[in-house]
């Protein structure tokens, strides 16, 4: 027997868990690959990320450097989606966009994918009284449309784009938390879990390792369709002046500004709203792509 060489039931087990797991990466990612619309959209999803991340090296002007020569400009070969009432590159400023919408959109889903988690684990697991007050709580944020909501949160937490993250978060986390905690109620009843329960398993142990596992692919196109509602929900707050505040590029704020000049200078509010309804619409062919592959029971 060679040194350093596991073997043993433990090893097998081990070697059996890793082969079944790359299978069924590998069944996903075939059946994903058949969903043309959700390649598109991922594709359009990857190169928004690149420009985003790049946005320094391939805007052809600084975002907030204002051209009073320009002001107004149609789109031409020097400024290719036209100039702002300021004179500044609108391209640039959409790529710049890009930044802010992409991390509200990420961020915020993130907040309310770990508040969410964690309360609906909770209710799902534990019952009784506590699961009738989170489920209640969440039950008072879905009375409230999403926007009214978050513009409540921001009239107390102030603008800016840290306080729009926090307050789209909240917004969303009802969502999440029902998912769970329905997935929870399902799944703590099987055998297996009982049983692991009566070996004496401890509960984080429980549901950090038998059933978080099995509630993945619900939350993660969840979170790819939310992502998208996150992005536009943002848009929304920044027209109104709430979100990202000037001279910062955001394409809602964009949008704001643009709709003084539609009859003169339409490119100014035009090309953001392109790009908001682009990246929502690539972020839905995904995640609508993503639910088929994670379920079995669809066919593509």
């Amino acid at each position: 027997m060679s040194i350093g060489t596991k073997t043993g039931p433990g090893a097998n087990q081990l070697r059996d868990n890793g082969q079944t797991l790359s299978n069924e990466l590998y069944t996903i990612f075939r059946r994903l690959r058949r969903h043309r619309p959700a390649i598109l959209g991922g594709a359009v999803f990857v190169l928004l990320l690149l420009a985003a991340l790049l946005a320094p090296w391939i805007s052809p002007y600084p975002p907030n450097e204002p051209n009073y020569a320009a002001a107004l400009k149609a789109p031409s070969p020097e400024h290719l989606l036209g100039a702002d009432e300021l004179g500044r590159d609108v391209l640039s400023r959409i790529i710049y966009g890009a930044r802010v919408s992409l991390q509200v959109g990420l961020i915020s889903v993130g907040i309310a994918l770990t508040l969410g988690l964690l309360l609906g684990a909770t209710a799902g697991y534990y019952g009784g009284r506590l699961d009738d007050l989170i489920m209640r709580i969440m039950d008072i944020l879905l009375a409230f449309p999403g926007v009214l909501l978050a513009i409540a949160i921001m009239a107390v937490l102030g603008p800016g784009i840290r306080n729009a993250m926090i307050a789209i978060g909240i917004v969303s986390i009802p969502q999440y938390a029902r998912i769970v905690r329905g997935s929870v109620l399902s799944l703590k009843e099987n055998e297996y879990i009982e049983a692991a329960r009566a070996l004496g398993t401890s509960t984080g142990r429980l549901v950090g390792r038998h059933i978080l596992p099995n509630i993945l692919a619900p939350l993660i196109v969840r979170a790819t369709l939310g992502t998208s509602e996150a992005i536009l929900e943002a848009a929304a707050l920044g027209f109104l002046g709430l979100g990202v505040q000037p001279p910062t590029a955001e394409w809602g704020a964009m949008l704001s500004g643009g709709r003084n000049y539609l009859y003169n200078a339409p490119h100014i509010a035009t090309f953001p709203g392109v790009a908001i309804t682009i990246t929502v619409l690539a972020m839905n062919l995904f995640g609508d792509g993503l639910r088929d592959a994670l379920d079995p029971r669809l066919k593509l």
